[in-house]
């Protein structure tokens, strides 16, 4: 059967064609052509895509998310599992940063052509050929001892997940509504910590040099596409005949567009990658500095990226009802002061307990930005703007490692919580200039 079915909405002389294709079950999806390419929705495609935006709907996820959560599974065991490797290996600390934030650079490499791809072939296919390039990724790493093979294989690792991320979180843009967004959201969020989560605990079953947990990493990724595959419900192809095209938008159009809906967008999407990508990067380093065995790290990582779902879906409703600016702001300042209290006390009880309560606060920034630029968005340019955010995104994971390795080198482990603070007091920053400049 062929993956999307071409409908004529536009010919006056297709009704008894209509009739028939009406008898037809209708694959409803993610996104239509029209949508997915940037171009108006013709009226039936529009009410197709509210249909979608229906809680019936959402039974078409069910491959997709569970795919997901198998693929974050894997990438949970595969971020934590690569700076022990390298630890292990006699690796510095700097050197084990900047190899992590290669994945960064890849985002960026993926977000000038991953849509492209998406455009032509479609998010079915996207995810499971960035699914399987991600397996034979992971299997790799294990075979190398090269610094700059790691380099470079985070580099495709981090473009392979820029294109599946752009799949899924464009097509939950386009069915969520402004009043229902930050629910949407906070679901897909809490189903991302609790695969992360239940990666780290994988650990357990062998050690940072164990290739083992390599072959387990590229098992999950593969995994992964079997949902994917058996599922239905993936994007209805809308005749390009009966679309209103709309000139493109490039990077600095939508650079410029987010810019005034939002002071806090780019600023916001830049930090939030700082924070984002320092955590699972270098938080293993610390933790391991400071004495933490493979075991006690593990469960540590597992806990703590765990309890970060708690919050995800009550703060998703609260923002529904609350400015997002304000949330933004109000959890930076909470994220700043629990920085600087774990950077001076040093005693472990603390650190479990300040450290959970940090990635339980600092998880929800991300979110709580995307719904609220996406509030301001216009539905037609969606995924250009889903594809700049993650975008910005990748601008503060491949800056945010580095610089964090450079304290923690300088000052020791705990300077990964003063550059936590510094990041933290930015975002609090951004958010207030942008409560003052629109009302």
């Amino acid at each position: 059967m062929s993956e999307f079915r071409a409908e004529n909405l536009s010919k006056p002389g297709a009704g008894e064609h209509t009739a028939s294709a009406s008898r037809e079950p209708t694959r409803t999806g993610p996104l239509s052509e029209a949508k997915l390419l940037g171009r108006r929705t013709p009226p039936v495609a529009a009410e197709a895509a509210v249909r979608a935006a229906q809680p019936g709907g959402y039974q078409s996820l069910t491959g997709l998310l569970f795919g997901y959560a198998l693929l974050i599974a894997g990438n949970g065991l595969f971020q934590t599992l690569i700076p022990l490797t390298m630890l292990g290996a006699g690796t510095s600390t700097l050197v084990v940063g900047l190899v992590q934030s290669c994945y960064y650079g890849g985002f960026l490499a993926g977000a000038v052509c991953n849509r492209r791809l998406i455009d032509r072939i479609g998010q079915h296919r996207t995810f499971v050929a960035f699914a399987a390039a991600a397996a034979i990724l992971a299997s790799a790493f294990s075979l190398i001892q090269s610094p700059w093979a790691w380099a470079s294989i985070r580099f495709l690792t981090g473009l392979a997940f820029m294109g599946l991320y752009t799949s899924i979180e464009s097509w939950l843009n386009g069915i969520s509504r402004n009043e229902n967004r930050g629910q949407v959201f906070g679901t897909y969020a809490a189903i991302n910590y609790l695969a992360i989560g239940t990666g780290q605990f994988m650990l357990r079953l062998g050690d940072g040099a164990d290739s083992r947990l390599f072959s387990l990493v590229a098992a999950l990724f593969a995994a992964a596409v079997i949902p994917v595959s058996l599922f239905e419900g993936w994007p209805v192809r809308v005749a390009d005949e009966s679309l209103e095209r709309l000139p493109p938008h490039s990077w600095r159009n939508s650079l410029r567009s987010m810019a005034q809906a939002s002071p806090l967008a780019i600023p916001g999407c830049i930090l939030a990658g700082f924070l984002y990508s320092t955590f699972y990067s270098m938080t293993p380093v610390f933790l391991q500095r400071t004495g933490f065995s493979t075991s006690e790290l593990s469960t540590f990582m597992g806990v703590a990226l765990i309890g970060a779902l708690i919050p995800q879906w009550p703060m998703g409703r609260l923002s529904d009802r609350i400015d997002r600016r304000r949330l933004v702001y109000a959890t930076a300042m909470v994220s700043m002061s629990l920085s600087l209290m774990l950077a001076v006390l040093h005693f472990a009880a603390f650190v479990w307990a300040g450290m959970l309560a940090y990635v339980a606060v600092t998880f929800t920034q991300y979110g709580l930005i995307v719904s609220h630029i996406h509030d301001r968005t216009q539905p037609h340019l969606r995924v250009s703007v889903s594809v700049t955010l993650l975008l910005l995104f990748s601008v503060g994971g491949l800056s945010g490692p580095a610089i964090a390795s450079l304290l923690m080198t300088a000052i020791g482990p705990t300077g990964l919580f003063v550059f936590n603070a510094l990041v933290s007091l930015l975002m609090a920053l951004s958010a207030r200039r942008a409560l003052r400049a629109i009302r």
